[in-house]
């Protein structure tokens, strides 16, 4: 029995990007909102996210001059994604986040805070005719002083991914910051960000820049705030309603005790994805990706509570996906268990002087490939043993410039890594080997073949440097492939890499309106979901940066107006 109730048209679980936006809309078209949310913070893991969507013919693209413009820039990208996915796409949401996902954008930043801006950054299958370089999209900074008191409430970024407490934003920014140790105009620039920053602390108590994802959820929330939408922290749902073919609403867990909240209009699950449920992932992942190693990066609180609650009422779970998480490789602190000890490498390893190598001793990828397309090659040179996982290796020269993991670019000391085990540091090849249990006479083959390679710019194993992405990665101080340099001189650094995810692709069964199908594939009318609750629009695919938030913020969008009635509004 609930302790009371609270009646609204729309509910949505969930205060990540997708629940923000299915929240935003739906109250847009004049639904009454409530959004309940299960941390004792907002943010999901959209506030740790780069904050970047993926949606081909933006309104901030160069090439969307005009009706035919924006036409013929949904037709390639439909051509791209196919490419990708093929038999494992529904062809009919592929076509609805293609038509919806421009106008998501243009109602977002013409109803609310939120702010986008391009750059150049290429498709993550940069090789296929049909890339481009024109359909990720990325969120303007804000100042969290503009959320008041609510700025307290605010995730933050990833503390480990923080420099002195400050948050890099742009990659932009974030090779000025690599560079500054070697380059008299990236370390102007370093000391006039950082002179901000410590201004910020000083003046207020925090930083004051929000980047990324984190600005992406703050701009949301203050139009949130606008609107006078409650949204309830600390609350957990307990279980949707059902009453008859209609979901009617749910039981919320509050501090104030248990709330049977009814919803006329419908219930938006945007809850996450199950990265955090160590069940479902075994039964779902491959065998290895779900090992003992596997390391979480997402939060905690990711447990697939949506799928789970949606299935008890009859809903479908679709796992018929090309892959079923989006992956990402991490490495891990020794004795540390906490997310935030897990290090994304999203940077390192896509530079020149830097390997990646099975005990084995054997490369198994092009190391400049995007974080999603890392790790099922991982998996696969892995077969047949206990675990998978690869070894980073570089020299003194690649680590001084880019650092690796946990450990900054020189000059920041990083002997606290050594003595922790995290860092492996030998003063030859053949030592490294020792150290890590790599199998040494493949290693020390495998490494003079990739330096005779990387000498004259080549890479005849993995055609590293032959991507657009690969060089957008690179370091064009280096030559004549800026993704290649030789590993020559010692002393010589390995760190150990783990699969790991940013999300899930598996998930709930969903039509063209991000209604939840059961078990028979018709709708179960009042239950939406949203964001990594519902099956992957890509079919498993990871077309470019942004591909999580794109389709999720768009389906989001379609929801909130399905929700509200107004699904032929803009």
């Amino acid at each position: 029995m609930a302790d009371r109730e609270h009646r609204c048209d729309v509910l949505v679980i969930g205060s990540g990007a997708s629940g923000f936006t299915a929240a935003l809309t739906a109250r847009k078209h004049g639904a009454d909102v409530l959004v309940v949310e299960k941390e004792e913070i907002f943010g999901g893991t959209s506030a740790t996210s780069g904050g970047t969507l993926w949606i081909p013919g933006n309104p901030h693209s160069p090439e969307v001059k005009g009706e035919p413009g924006l036409e013929e820039a949904l037709a390639s990208a439909r051509r791209y994604v196919l490419a990708q996915g093929g038999n494992y796409i529904d062809r009919d949401r592929l076509d609805t986040f293609l038509d919806n996902g421009h106008r998501m954008v243009s109602f977002l930043e013409r109803e609310t805070e939120v702010r986008f801006y391009s750059n150049d950054y290429p498709d993550y299958y940069s090789e296929q005719p049909e890339s481009s370089t024109l359909r990720s999209i990325h969120t303007v900074n804000y100042r969290a002083s503009a959320l008041g008191a609510a700025r307290k409430t605010l995730k933050n970024q990833l503390p480990q991914m923080l420099f002195l407490g400050l948050a890099i934003g742009s990659s932009v920014e974030m090779k000025e910051f690599m560079q500054a140790g070697r380059s008299i105009k990236s370390m102007g620039f370093v000391v006039k960000r950082m002179a901000q920053h410590f201004l910020d602390v000083i003046r207020y108590g925090h930083d004051e820049q929000a980047v990324r994802g984190r600005a992406l959820i703050a701009r949301m929330y203050r139009s949130i705030m606008d609107l006078d939408i409650p949204v309830w922290l600390g609350s957990p749902v307990e279980e949707l309603i059902r009453d008859g073919d209609r979901v009617t609403g749910a039981i919320v867990r509050t501090a104030d005790g248990r709330v049977r909240v009814t919803a006329a209009k419908g219930v938006i699950s945007a809850c996450g994805g199950y990265a955090g449920d160590p069940v479902r992932r075994a039964a779902t992942y491959p065998p290895l990706g779900s090992g003992p190693n596997h390391a979480q990066v997402t939060p905690p609180g990711n447990t697939g509570d949506g799928v789970t609650m949606a299935e008890k009422i009859g809903a479908a779970f679709n796992g018929d996906v090309a892959e079923t998480a989006s992956w990402m490789p991490v490495s891990v602190r020794p004795g540390a268990a906490r997310f935030e000890n897990v290090w994304p490498h999203l940077v390192d390893r896509q530079k020149p002087g830097f390997i990646a190598v099975t005990r084995h001793g054997r490369r198994f990828v092009d190391e400049s490939a995007s974080y999603h397309h890392f790790v099922p090659p991982m998996l696969r040179a892995c077969e047949g043993d206990d675990e998978a996982f690869a070894w980073l290796i570089s020299d003194k020269t690649g680590i001084s410039r880019w650092g690796m993991g946990f450990v900054r670019p020189s000059p920041v000391p990083h002997g606290r890594y050594i003595r922790s085990g995290y860092l492996k540091r030998a003063s030859s090849l053949a030592e490294l080997a020792d150290q890590t249990g790599i199998d040494k006479a493949q290693l020390l083959e495998t490494v003079r073949a990739f330096n005779e390679n990387a000498r004259i710019g080549v890479d005849p194993d993995f055609n590293r440097g032959g991507r657009t992405y690969d060089h957008y990665q690179g370091d064009d101080e280096v030559g004549p492939n800026n993704c290649l340099a030789p590993l020559e001189k010692g002393p010589f650094f390995a760190v150990k890499i783990v699969p790991s995810e940013i999300g899930t692709f598996a998930g709930l069964r969903t039509d063209v309106n991000a209604s939840v199908l059961d078990q028979d594939g018709a709708p179960i009318a009042g239950l939406y979901a949203v964001g990594n609750d519902q099956a992957n629009v890509f079919g498993g695919t990871y077309p470019g940066a942004g591909s999580t938030l794109g389709p999720g913020m768009t389906f989001a969008y379609i929801a909130g107006k399905h929700a509200a009635g107004r699904s032929d509004a803009a």
